[in-house]
């Protein structure tokens, strides 16, 4: 390829761009219309006629804007004020023969300015910008002369906590409405400037909030509610730099309590009845309600509660038990406790085949092993068929057993073989219902 011919055909090509500026879109202009102290500068949706977008400089009230331009050689510079009414950019100054130009004190809306080089016919460079006056906003949070959340239980609740904002000062999400210089007449483009919230409570990390609204009324939504009276912090700004601050204490709602660890008795831990001894720690409590897992409840008022002491069983079609703790507060808001499993075993009765009640310490009372067992009844009968002892009791540790003499009479037993009848019945059965007849019934030898 022929590099030289090559060159002169992008001269030329450049010259041709440099003659058509207001259409070549290959045009690069050598000056930009900016501003000084600007707060922040975004571009316009559309593009224009260079393919780039135009900018939307931001001012924070109470500064006032300005533009200005530099531009080398001396030119003709024309300035011009959008009017909305009118949807077209009208002529308002002129400054001739400058290499630089600037506007102060320029309101919020649209400015357009072209630069025509000394001697040219026609504008070089045309540009157009958009100044938003940013008017702040307030954020003042609704509360009581204390400074806490308001007592109307539409703001505190057990679920939640809206944090409304103050209706005598209204906060004011601001947007700003420019053109498209190319397609006026398809209306206004629309630039929201946003406002963020965030929020921390005391002794916790700080989170964004998004913003809702019920009617008129604006708040912000915390899905958390602490159980313990809280100060939290807010914090509002803007996309330009904008910042406001306020504090509110909420006094909680909410109950919360942490259970310990169940104690089980050091005798017979998992054999039912079981008492279990609970321990805990309220807060914000008024009431209590157990569940024991089988559709029984207990529940207390918050003056009658201390360490307490709950008997408590093996429940149907279970290896064990599942304890839940609910609290309540005074606002009917609720807690629950995780559920705190205690093992029972299942019922069960073993009947020694031997005794020997010669008061020698070993063996001297005939007591079946029993497991679980919720009611117990035994009859013990002679090789003859006579009743010499009969026991009943709900209990079956508390009992004794039979010390080997006939009942009512005191009278010892004589050595031999005797049978038993027992009728028992386990905590897994309801206990509405009566005992079942179990198939214990046999013979063992009494031995002195």
């Amino acid at each position: 390829m022929n590099m030289s011919k090559h060159i002169k055909f992008a001269l030329a090509n450049l010259r041709i761009c440099v003659g058509l500026a207001l259409s070549c879109a290959a045009i690069q202009v050598s000056g930009q219309l900016t501003a000084r102290n600007w707060d922040g500068k975004e571009p316009t949706v559309y593009t224009n006629a260079y393919g780039n977008r135009d900018s939307i400089f931001v001012f924070n009230l109470p500064k006032t804007g300005n533009l200005s331009l530099r531009q080398p050689g001396l030119n003709t510079y024309k300035w011009y004020r959008f009017n909305d009414a009118a949807l077209e950019f009208e002529f308002e100054d002129e400054i001739i023969d400058a290499s630089e130009t600037s506007k102060e004190n320029l309101t919020e809306g649209g400015y357009k300015l072209t630069v025509t080089p000394q001697g040219a016919t026609a504008p070089k460079d045309s540009f157009v910008v958009w100044l938003y006056m940013n008017p702040g906003f307030d954020f003042k949070l609704y509360k009581n002369l204390n400074g806490e959340v308001v007592e109307s239980g539409a703001y505190r609740l057990c679920t939640h906590t809206d944090f409304r904002f103050d209706p005598y000062t209204p906060t004011i999400q601001s947007s700003f409405t420019y053109y498209n210089p190319a397609r006026l007449q398809q209306g206004p483009l629309t630039f929201e400037n946003r406002i963020t919230y965030m929020m921390k409570p005391e002794n916790s990390t700080e989170v964004e909030l998004r913003l809702n609204a019920q009617g008129n009324n604006q708040y912000l939504r915390d899905n958390n509610p602490p159980y313990e009276d809280t100060q939290y912090y807010f914090r509002a700004f803007d996309m330009f730099g904008i910042e406001k601050e306020d504090d509110i204490m909420y006094r909680t709602i909410i109950p919360y309590v942490t259970l310990d660890q169940p104690t089980l008795p050091e005798t017979d831990p998992t054999s039912a009845p079981v008492p279990v001894k609970f321990t805990w720690t309220p807060y914000n409590v008024s009431r209590y309600e157990w569940n024991f897992g089988d559709g029984n409840s207990a529940v207390f008022d918050l003056e009658t509660v201390a360490d307490t002491v709950m008997n408590t069983y093996y429940t149907p079609r279970s290896q064990g038990y599942l304890v839940e703790l609910k609290v309540i507060s005074q606002h009917d808001c609720t807690y629950t406790t995780d559920p705190v499993r205690i093992t029972v075993d299942p019922p069960l009765l073993e009947v020694p085949n031997v005794f020997t009640p010669n008061n020698d310490g070993q063996n001297d009372y005939f007591k079946p092993n029993a497991v679980s067992l919720r009611q117990f009844e035994i009859w013990i009968f002679s090789r003859t068929g006579k009743q010499v002892y009969y026991h009943r009791g709900d209990d079956l540790r508390s009992w004794q057993g039979w010390d080997g003499r006939i009942q009512n009479s005191g009278n010892e037993a004589a050595v031999g073989v005797y049978s038993y009848i027992i009728k028992a019945a386990g905590w897994d059965d309801p206990p509405t219902r009566n005992p079942r007849p179990g198939p214990y019934s046999g013979s063992f030898h009494l031995y002195r």
